[in-house]
């Protein structure tokens, strides 16, 4: 329990693991409880002083007043599905696109099925011994042209949208409603997530892979 306050009270801008065990032995054993207190209260804690006191009381507002915004943000957002309409041509070349797939071989590295070293990721076979390289019955077939998806829908999600990655509130608007989608990076918070997923619903905008909805 001390561990974990101590860990929470160290988020606080100007609080070291030091100044944390000082303001938890003086009954701070939450953010919220340093934000309820007085600057008064928290300078004249021993160690503290009142000019660091003024920092970490602001710093605990701030911290409390996001945690709400991201509470409001994250409020479940009904919105209907969003799909995109092609014409005859692209539904065709989006079908063949699915049909191949489902029968391409999986391209791998050379031996990388006997070597926990070597990814399961293609890779170009080298060496004048390499069975890969000459096509040998029974080996992985080579990357070639024949084995590529039509070039009018190359690259594009499997709903239709033409797929672009997106980090911040910017990112999301400048995205063209009636074909483009967006994906949020791997990098970016739950928070801004939260944000950025409400102003695609509000933009009218599909996100490729929205939060999961636990009721």
């Amino acid at each position: 329990m001390e561990n974990e306050a101590i860990t929470q009270l160290t988020t606080i801008d100007g609080v070291g693991k030091a100044k944390a065990k000082i303001l938890y032995d003086a009954g701070f054993t939450t953010i919220g409880s340093i934000k309820n207190a007085s600057e008064e209260e928290i300078a004249d804690i021993k160690g503290i002083g009142e000019k660091l006191g003024q920092k970490i009381k602001a710093s605990a507002d701030l911290i409390e007043e996001e945690k709400i915004e991201e509470e409001k943000t994250t409020e479940k957002i009904e919105a209907s599905p969003i799909t995109i309409t092609h014409d005859t041509e692209t539904k065709r070349l989006l079908n063949v696109r699915k049909k191949q797939k489902s029968k391409k071989p999986t391209f791998k590295q050379t031996d990388s099925h006997k070597k926990k070293k070597l990814a399961d990721y293609w890779r170009k076979p080298d060496g004048i011994h390499n069975k890969t390289r000459y096509s040998k019955h029974g080996k992985c077939p080579l990357v070639e042209a024949g084995y590529g998806s039509p070039a009018a829908v190359r690259g594009l999600h499997p709903s239709g949208f033409e797929e672009i990655i997106v980090n911040n509130i910017k990112e999301v608007e400048s995205l063209k409603t009636d074909r483009q989608a967006g994906r949020i990076g791997r990098t970016v918070g739950a928070r801004k997530r939260s944000i950025i997923e409400k102003k695609a619903a509000e933009l009218g905008l599909k996100i490729l892979n929205p939060t999961r909805k636990v009721d």
